[in-house]
């Protein structure tokens, strides 16, 4: 079966990711990495023993050892690698969110449906384990409908001027909401009905143009309700809650580096409680790390034209329609409605707010 050469954008944190998950993968070989430092280029390709690195994501577009790309800079960044890569025929796995901007955005998603390569935008937890079953518990019925959801991000920043150089591309609202927004449509089959939110700038060196810490109050048009709060700070306490309740009980997700360092070693837990039994228990998930290995995996189907991408383009768009649209409520104060929260027929996303 075909071995896919793959060229890796963006040699941060999540470009380590893929690049780890790539070289686990019997079907894909990194031939190529771009970093515009060229010391974390030339290193990274020393690290995983890749053959060749550039400063400039355009060298290898046309490479004929490329036959896909993954993209893990900044979003601000995406649609012009996208549109290049794409140019050349090569497939395309993009990180999230796919842009920094409603405009390009909109761009993004009409560029990707005119392809004839393969786009697939990372939204990882699609592919995670932990949540695919807690998915499965939710649909199954085993606490009913609608549901009240309550999901945080909220790290204390370790990488203070990482995440100060991400919040000029995008809000914590929008780089961490598309995930979390996805999950509550996965979680409900339903769209965003209205949207409002308060967010706050906490450290005098954040962009004057955003904040660093929000909370979207959300409705769906199932009657279900929730909230997502996010945010990066040096003062903010971590906080990863991420909790569905419905009329019959309430699953949990409990990360394995919250739970007691005895229980560890299980990986991950998802915590139902039974409202008619009172019973509360506990469902150990193995976890070794971030999904990137599944998400390459389901991608290297899709090149092989085996599989649809996941999440499908849709829903992506969706989930960002959300973001933007929560985004936006957060800045001008105010609730949103929604009259058509999917965006698959090209409607209109939120106004820039500058």
């Amino acid at each position: 079966m075909k071995t896919y050469g793959v060229a890796v954008i963006g040699c941060g944190y999540m470009g380590k990711a893929h690049l780890e998950a790539l070289s686990r993968h019997e079907r894909t070989q990194v031939t190529a990495v771009v970093d515009a430092n060229a010391a974390v280029a030339r290193e990274t390709a020393r690290q995983f023993g890749i053959p060749r690195w550039h400063t400039d994501y355009r060298v290898f577009a046309g490479d004929r050892d490329v036959d896909a790309v993954v993209i893990a800079t900044y979003p601000s960044t995406h649609l012009e690698i996208t549109k290049e890569y794409l140019a050349h025929g090569k497939h395309v796995l993009c990180e999230k969110p796919v842009a920094a901007n409603p405009a390009d955005t909109q761009a993004f998603f009409r560029l990707c449906r005119r392809a004839k390569a393969k786009v697939m935008v990372g939204h990882i937890l699609r592919h995670n384990e932990t949540y695919r079953q807690a998915m499965q518990m939710i649909h199954s019925g085993k606490i009913g409908f609608p549901l009240v959801m309550r999901m945080s991000q909220v790290k204390q920043s370790q990488h203070w001027a990482g995440h100060l150089a991400l919040l000029q591309d995008a809000s914590p609202i929008v780089d961490c909401g598309v995930h979390y927004f996805d999950l509550m449509r996965w979680a409900t089959g339903s769209e965003l009905e209205s949207v409002s939110g308060i967010g706050q700038r906490l450290d005098g060196d954040v962009p004057a143009h955003t904040y660093n810490y929000g909370l979207a109050a959300v409705a769906m048009a199932d009657g279900s309700a929730g909230y997502f709060e996010a945010g990066w700070g040096q003062t903010l306490k971590t906080d990863f809650r991420k909790e569905f309740t419905g009329p019959k009980g309430r699953i949990e997700i409990i990360y394995q580096c919250f739970r007691p360092l005895s229980q560890q070693s299980l990986g991950n837990a998802i915590r139902f409680y039974d409202f008619a039994s009172g019973e509360m228990t506990e469902t150990n998930i193995p976890y070794e790390g971030k999904s990137t290995l599944s998400q390459i995996s389901h991608f290297v189907r899709v090149m092989d034209g085996k599989a649809e991408p996941v999440p499908s383009l849709e829903d992506v768009c969706s989930a960002m329609h959300m973001a933007l649209m929560a985004d936006q409520a957060i800045r001008e104060k105010r609730v949103l409605t929604n009259p058509d929260a999917r965006c698959g027929q090209d409607i209109p996303l939120p106004h820039c707010i500058s």
